[in-house]
């Protein structure tokens, strides 16, 4: 039993665990239309940005309800595009929403063991899934594997320093019921940062990086919508909010909603803020980082090695 002011929180970390969880399988009929169409949104815009070529051979990494895939119309190319994800129920929505169509084919795999040949794609998309991924760097070396000389990769991540400040408020109360509960790293956050997301990816091998961002506005209307939608952005929020009993959620929400009003107009608002990166393959790439290989240490390096690899010691309230 966990206790904050009036809220009990009741739960065992193997039902927390379960939550998150339950997470993966139950958004994959809400992710489309979570926070109205964010997602699609990002989805489309990300397949705009990347600019795939008829001859181009797609695998999409994380591919969720399969939105990257089907925003590049590849369905009918007779390339055999992948699209893979570790959830079996996203996997399962996504087919859903092609029924019989080929030329992408959906399949449940862990982005940090591709179960693909070598040099086999020309372009590799993360929609959204790096800041999930336990090993960024173990996931990119695969991406290095399977793409072909000069490949591409296009990459999206919510940027987590646009969001509102009534996104901060819901976090940072959150946060204090919470207790330490296994979640996404704290620095995970930064990924969809320009700079860091830049830095990485050429860190991870690739050059020409180019940069875009997309921020998508949206509000609620009531306490009680919010805390539903941001019940959505996530496994850690989802676990949270599902360990709360009526009573307690009931009074979460009174003191959010206290709390928001102090806001004003900015009370609700919401934004689904995304970076969006392309980059190619360079020619030799050097080794992924780890402790027995080192990226050369140069100040921007070493500035984006202290806060990808920062201490999980302090909070992150805007993180999924």
């Amino acid at each position: 039993m966990w206790t904050h002011e009036s809220v009990t929180v009741t739960g065992t970390p193997d039902t927390f665990r379960r939550l998150q969880l339950d997470f993966h399988r139950e958004a994959a009929h809400r992710y489309d239309s979570w926070a109205g169409g964010a997602n699609v949104r990002a989805a489309e815009r990300l397949a705009s940005f990347a600019d795939v070529q008829a001859h181009e051979r797609v695998v999409d990494i994380g591919c969720g309800t399969g939105l990257v895939s089907r925003a590049l119309g590849i369905g009918g190319s007779n390339l055999d595009h992948m699209a893979v994800d570790l959830s079996p129920d996203m996997i399962t929505h996504a087919r859903a929403q092609t029924p019989g169509q080929r030329g992408i084919q959906y399949s449940v795999m862990d982005a940090h063991d591709l179960v693909f040949n070598d040099g086999m794609f020309d372009i590799a998309f993360l929609g959204q899934s790096l800041g999930y991924f336990e090993d960024p760097w173990q996931a990119f070396a695969e991406i290095r594997r399977v793409l072909k000389p000069n490949g591409r990769i296009a990459v999206s991540c919510r940027c987590r320093s646009l969001s509102t400040p009534a996104q901060g408020v819901f976090f940072e109360r959150l946060e204090r019921l919470a207790i330490r509960r296994a979640r996404t790293p704290a620095h995970h956050a930064l990924f969809g940062e320009p700079w860091v997301l830049t830095t990485m990816l050429e860190m991870a091998g690739f050059t020409d990086i180019r940069v875009t961002q997309l921020l998508v506005g949206v509000r609620a209307d009531d306490v009680h919508e919010w805390t539903e939608m941001m019940e959505w952005s996530g496994p850690w929020p989802h676990a949270m909010i599902g360990l709360l009993s009526p009573g307690a959620r009931a009074t979460f929400e009174e003191e959010l909603d206290r709390t928001m009003h102090r806001l004003g107009e900015g009370d609700y608002a919401f934004h689904g803020a995304f970076t969006l990166a392309t980059g190619r393959l360079r020619d030799q790439s050097p080794a992924q980082p780890s402790s027995e290989s080192e990226p050369e240490e140069t100040a921007d390096v070493s500035a984006v090695r202290s806060s990808l690899y920062a201490s999980d010691s302090e909070p992150a309230f805007s993180s999924p």
